[in-house]
């Protein structure tokens, strides 16, 4: 007998009734559960947090919105009910395209701060730590379109990361961030890129000097290696603290998204055919040619 993917909580299988009820949610801890058993969580407490009922971890609570769609265990649906899946391509006209951005990086660089200024435009001194994954939705219009972001900030801590590269390959953008006034988050970054790196063969991201108002102990000469050792296109020396620089930087990478996305179409619609075709010979003929003189 077949087994398909269903919520841990209700027994049911995702994906598969009407209205996308069913459809599974990923939470911080990464166990997914339905959209309506989710609901059911954030109605049913009075806390800003709820409790998993698969691991037993804390869940902090915000708009359903902003729970990420599990689009791996959908294809599982699918697949098991043989229904086709369309290519996530971008839509023309005035409809949102989206695209998922991950924050990676060591505990302590600031991720969850410049998280928390693109997402809510604040910045606090005193933020906990993100524990296992977060993620928020940031609006932006660029060149006469309008794209929806699904930013994911993750746990730089060592026990988190097996969920944190459990979500890459979904992304299709990335930030290294490290901590402009500690040297070892820089030099760390060899980690996260390698991470990043077995998940996505084709590397979109940038590199983020983050806490530029502190003193710099990563000099701006080693940034610029870094980016050009790993192929990266850019490099920004950001304070989510003074708001500098991130939505450019965010406006950057879109840029880059898009170039990647629209080339890799191209290639894929060309139709290239390798094989010459040798030239034809003239036969000879018996006849002799007329003299035209």
């Amino acid at each position: 007998m077949e087994e398909y993917p269903e919520c841990p909580i209700c027994s049911d299988i995702f994906g598969i009734n009407k209205d996308h009820i069913k459809a599974p949610k990923i939470l911080s801890c990464g166990d997914s559960i339905c959209k309506e058993c989710l609901e059911d969580l954030l109605k049913n407490t009075d806390e800003n947090y709820f409790i998993c009922q698969v691991c037993n971890e804390k869940i902090e609570k915000k708009n359903i919105d902003n729970y990420i769609t599990n689009k791996d265990l959908i294809k599982v649906v699918n697949s098991c009910f043989n229904i086709p899946v369309k290519e996530n391509e971008e839509q023309e006209g005035d409809k949102t395209i989206t695209y998922n951005i991950v924050l990676l990086g060591n505990y302590g660089v600031g991720k969850s701060s410049i998280f928390n200024r693109l997402s809510k435009d604040i910045f606090s001194e005193n933020i906990p730590s993100t524990v296992g994954l977060d993620s928020t939705i940031y609006f932006i219009k660029f060149r006469n379109k309008r794209y929806k972001l699904i930013i994911r900030d993750t746990s730089g801590q060592e026990k988190y990361k097996a969920i944190t590269q459990s979500f890459l390959r979904q992304t299709d953008g990335v930030f290294f961030i490290y901590d402009i006034s500690n040297q070892d988050t820089f030099d760390d970054l060899e980690f996260w890129y390698d991470l990043y790196k077995k998940e996505n063969e084709n590397v979109i991201g940038l590199l983020i000097g983050n806490k530029c108002e502190c003193i710099h102990e990563v000099t701006e000469d080693k940034a610029k290696k870094f980016v050009r050792d790993h192929g990266l296109k850019n490099y920004f020396e950001t304070s989510a603290k003074l708001d500098k620089n991130l939505k450019k930087a965010l406006a950057c990478l879109l840029e880059e998204i898009i170039e990647s996305k629209a080339l890799y179409n191209s290639l894929r619609s060309v139709d290239v055919n390798f094989s010459l075709k040798p030239e034809k010979k003239e036969e000879k003929s018996g006849k002799k040619k007329k003299c035209s003189c």
